[in-house]
């Protein structure tokens, strides 16, 4: 099966996810009130046992850390500087929390629970290209504590360097490097290793469960009738990634590396854009749009990009 249609088929299975949550709001046997304790396991547990699952399957080699120091440098690098240019653009545009609530949305993507998995699918044999994932979500998080809060408030009394240092994708990383470093993973007895495994892939359902929940607690006819919501879609699933595609030309990562970050920034926006509007109100309703619009028009553009050549 070629990788497009690997690509569209985990998408379109990941998609369907989200029929239970949105069936079970609607039934009355799950609530809205319910979303943040989900999202309070995904983040942390789902997260660290994720990259605990990545690390415990790939042997140490040196020219591998450097790969995925390279790669962790590439995407903050990448993620950094696209924020600012739509922040820039934005700004001279629309009202001032618009503009900083989607030059947010246009960055920070659904890597973990969204990525994560299709990248797995799509790269089967390559266990680097999963830690490299981790990668992207550790810089992604850093971000999100610093420049990202910056943008929502307007304040730069709100960033805290402790929570882009200590958060639940640095601590799992720092949990995970052991099992790398040693080979830990091939010592541990199968059920753990099961267990490991069993509750990393329970997160991207999971995920697609609360995006249903969501989903059927929003007003689905103001769903889809906001102009700015496409604006931020597009440039999270289309400009993007072309952005980080071409940002890679020139940089020294293999292939299947180079298509691991492209694939990852093409994901829907995440779940911390909703969040951290929410903390500090900044259009909560628009961040909540962006996150049900782009994850259900990422089936039409993220298979497109397996199709680049790399």
């Amino acid at each position: 099966m070629s990788t497009f249609m690997i690509a569209l088929t985990n998408v379109l299975v990941m998609l369907a996810c989200i029929v239970p949550g949105f069936v079970l709001c609607k039934c009355k046997k799950a609530f809205a009130d319910h979303i943040p304790t989900v999202s309070a396991i995904l983040v942390y547990i789902g997260t660290p046992f994720l990259e605990l699952s990545a690390f415990s399957s790939l042997k140490y080699e040196r020219g591998h850390l450097a790969q995925m120091g390279l790669f962790f440098i590439v995407s903050f690098a990448a993620q950094l500087v696209f924020c600012l240019i739509v922040y820039g653009l934005a700004g001279k545009r629309w009202a001032e929390a618009d503009s900083r609530l989607v030059s947010v949305a246009a960055v920070l993507g659904n890597v973990g629970f969204f990525g994560l998995p299709v990248v797995r699918a799509l790269l089967p044999d390559n266990p680097l290209a999963v830690c490299c994932t981790t990668m992207f979500i550790v810089s992604m998080n850093i971000l999100t504590f610093t420049l990202g809060v910056f943008l929502l408030t307007g304040d730069k009394r709100h960033i805290s360097v402790r929570s882009a240092l200590v958060n639940p994708a640095t601590v799992g990383l720092l949990i995970s490097l052991p099992f790398y470093f040693f080979g830990w993973g091939a010592q541990l007895p199968a059920a753990v290793t099961s267990m490991i495994s069993g509750i990393a892939n329970m997160t991207a359902p999971l995920c697609m469960f609360v995006v249903g929940m969501r989903l059927a607690a929003s007003e689905l006819g103001k769903l889809f009738i906001r102009p700015k919501v496409y604006i931020a879609v597009a440039l999270k699933l289309v400009a993007f990634p072309l952005f980080c595609y071409v940002l890679l030309l020139p940089v020294p990562l293999p292939a299947a590396l180079r298509f691991t970050l492209v694939i990852l920034a093409a994901t829907p926006c995440a779940s911390h854009v909703l969040n951290f509007s929410e903390l500090y109100r900044t259009r909560p309703d628009l961040a909540a749009n962006c996150i049900l619009i782009s994850t259900i028009f990422c089936f039409l553009t993220l298979p497109l990009f397996t199709l680049l050549p790399f």
